[in-house]
């Protein structure tokens, strides 16, 4: 009975060791995968980084690109318009304010072949605002010169057409009081 003790020992010895033998492997077998699994995870973070560090890049270009074509839109709505005020200014105002828009209008015209970048100048904005302002004064001397010519017009008209009106008291004295469209009132004779 002794023998069988021992030997139940020695089996027991040899089946751990086998035992460990096996985890051993298990153990070198899991972490050999986990550095696999590490390396794949690194991987899929460096290129998640890049493509979002692409699409921010993109985006920016996007941005810039947006920013030129509305400025690009803006100075094309704004020549031409420039222009046919300049048009209406040589027919109806001073040629100097005109002369003064077209060279606003060439300053701010886009360059369909080459676009260079031009910087203005507080200066020419200065000389565009004035040449804005100078056009306005001349449109409304304008405006007030036929204003005037038009109420002297009328004057003459009541004037030529001889309207009296008999005295309010009735007397027959034959004065006359008419108020014309500008609010003034004329004696007789006058």
């Amino acid at each position: 009975m002794f023998d069988a003790k021992v030997n139940d020992k020695t089996i027991t010895a040899e089946l751990v060791a086998e035992r460990a033998k096996e985890a051993s492997a298990t153990a070198a077998t899991a972490a050999q995968n986990a550095a696999a699994a590490a390396q794949a995870a690194a991987q899929t973070a460096a290129a998640a980084a890049q493509t979002a560090a692409q699409e921010v890049s993109n985006a920016a270009q996007v941005a810039a690109a947006g920013a030129s074509k509305g400025i690009y839109n803006a100075r094309s709505w704004t020549a031409p318009r420039l222009e046919t005020a300049a048009d209406y200014t040589t027919s109806t105002l001073a040629p100097k304010v005109s002369e003064a828009l077209r060279t606003a209008a060439r300053q701010i015209r886009v360059e369909e072949e080459t676009p260079q970048k031009r910087t203005s100048s507080p200066l020419t904005w200065s000389f565009l605002v004035a040449a804005v302002l100078a056009a306005g004064g001349a449109v409304a001397v304008i405006i007030r010169q036929r204003y005037r010519t038009a109420m002297a017009a009328d004057t003459e008209e009541e004037a030529a057409a001889g309207t009296t009106a008999t005295s309010p008291a009735g007397d027959g004295s034959g004065s006359s009081t008419d108020a014309g469209v500008n609010g003034r009132v004329s004696a007789p004779g006058r």
